[in-house]
Parts: C-alpha cells; structure tokens; sequence
C-alpha cells in the first residue's frame, strides 16, 4: 500500500464514526464519476476499421479463388 493510502487509513481511522459521512458520500461520488466516464469511453471500440464495402471486396475474392 501506498504512502498517501496509508496515511488516508489513518487519518481516517481518527474521524469519528458519526462524521464520517461526508467524506463518505464525496468518495462515493468520485468513485460514481470515474465509474460512469470508464463505462463511457471504450477505447477498443471502433479499433477495427475498414472501408464501407469490405464485406463486397471478401465477396469477390472468394469468388476469384473459387473460379465462379
């Protein structure tokens, strides 16, 4: 675990309970903003690209190899 973790734990560890809430609720948030813009943003989508008419190109050259 990191430094910065750590020391997040303990200072943490130092709130009491009935105050936790609002650092509660603001890494909830962080978490639901980072969740939403991961879900967002699919960088393998759109990694294959090929011209509109690829499917008409495979066509003839099975048709090429096939002798029809």
């Amino acid at each position: 675990m990191g430094a910065m973790r750590e020391e997040l734990h303990h200072l943490v560890d130092q709130v009491p309970e009935a105050e936790l809430r609002p650092a509660l609720e603001l890494i909830r948030g962080f978490l639901e903003e980072h969740e939403e813009e991961s879900e967002r943003d699919l960088p393998f989508f759109a990694s294959f690209e090929d011209e509109p008419d690829a499917s008409e190109k495979y066509r003839e050259i099975l048709r090429s190899r096939s002798g029809f």
